[in-house]
Parts: C-alpha cells; structure tokens; sequence
C-alpha cells in the first residue's frame, strides 16, 4: 500500500510541476496553481482519514483487492507534505495581494493596496475602455500581461508594479532553458572528447 500511495502522489505532485513550467508562465498563473494544489492537500488529508481513496486510483484498487489500507499513516505523510509545500510556497503567500491586484486589477479592494498605487487604481477602474481591452487580453491568456505592460504613461506606479511581477517568472525559466542547453552541449563536448582520447 506504501507503494501505491507514493505513485498517487507522485502523479499529483507531476501534474503540479508541468502546470508550473513553460515559457510565458505568468506568476500569477503558478500562485493559483499552487494555492489549488494547498487546497486540495487539505481536501484529501480529510478524505484519506476517512479511508475515501477517490482521488488515489492506485491505493482504491489495492483496497478493492482487500489490501488492508490504515490511514492514519497517509493522514501523516499528508501533513507533513502540506507543510513542506507551505514552507517552500511561503514567499507566494506574502505577496499575495500583489498577485491578485495583477490578475485583476479591476476587482482588487483599492484600500488593500498601498497608497502610492490607489489614486491610479481608481483612475484604472473607472477607465471603461482600458476595462474592455484587458476583458479581452484575458480570453487570450498570453495577452493579459501584454496588456499590462502597455499601460498608458499616466499609470507609471501600477507599470511598474506589474512589470516587477512580470518579471518574476519569465526570467527563471529562460535562466532554467539556458543551463539545460549547457549542460546538454557540455556533456555532448565531452562525450566526442572522450571518443576522440580513445
């Protein structure tokens, strides 16, 4: 049973990372990401201590087969997932507001925000026209931080603000691209080097 809960997990665990990478991934795509996979942690810790296996194919079918499964144990491991995941996740939670005024700043509270950025959230909000455009650029997910980018000069606070959390992700994963293609033309240089030394 140990086995098969592993593999259960590992599945999630995978789902989450490939929702995680790609080129264009805006932050805010990753914080929703891992803030629905926190959530469904809690979920099946409360499944799994009450032996419902709906969410863990591999586990279900081993106690279909009369495998005994105690879930106490799971509950654990459970746990102590939700808090590795809350430590390593933790800078996400501080900047949590920011990442909601960047997915919509139409329906962000402007007393929640600091006070350099309210007068230009109001004039945002207000703004109808700019309202359509990003209504728009979120049909089309890779145009919404385009949008943002492109605000108009009189929104200097918010640009910059939103160009500092664009910026947070993009660059990871271009750093991530570039030392992979390293690595691989490094371990290529030395394989032909050691056939050309033998």
């Amino acid at each position: 049973m140990d086995l098969a809960f592993l593999v259960d997990i590992t599945q999630q665990l995978n789902i989450l990372n490939l929702k995680l990478q790609g080129p264009g991934q805006l932050i805010t795509t990753s914080y929703k990401s891992v803030k629905a996979f926190s959530t469904k942690l809690r979920l099946w810790k409360t499944q799994v201590s009450a032996k419902n296996l709906c969410h863990f194919a591999a586990c279900r079918s081993l106690a279909e087969e009369g495998t005994v499964f105690s879930g106490d144990e799971y509950v654990s491991a459970i746990e102590n997932l939700q808090q590795e995941f809350d430590e390593r996740f933790a800078d996400f939670k501080a900047h949590r507001d920011t990442f909601q005024l960047f997915a919509d700043p139409f329906s962000a509270d402007v007393e929640s925000v600091p006070s350099m950025l309210q007068t230009e959230l109001i004039d945002l909000q207000c703004n109808s026209e700019l309202k359509t455009k990003f209504r728009e650029a979120q049909v089309k997910a890779d145009k919404t931080g385009e949008f943002l980018r492109e605000l108009p000069p009189s929104f200097p606070e918010l640009s910059r603000v939103f160009s500092r959390v664009m910026c947070l992700f993009g660059s990871t994963y271009v750093c991530e691209n570039l030392f992979s293609t390293m690595n691989f033309n490094k371990s290529t240089v030395q394989d032909k080097a050691y056939r050309c030394s033998s």
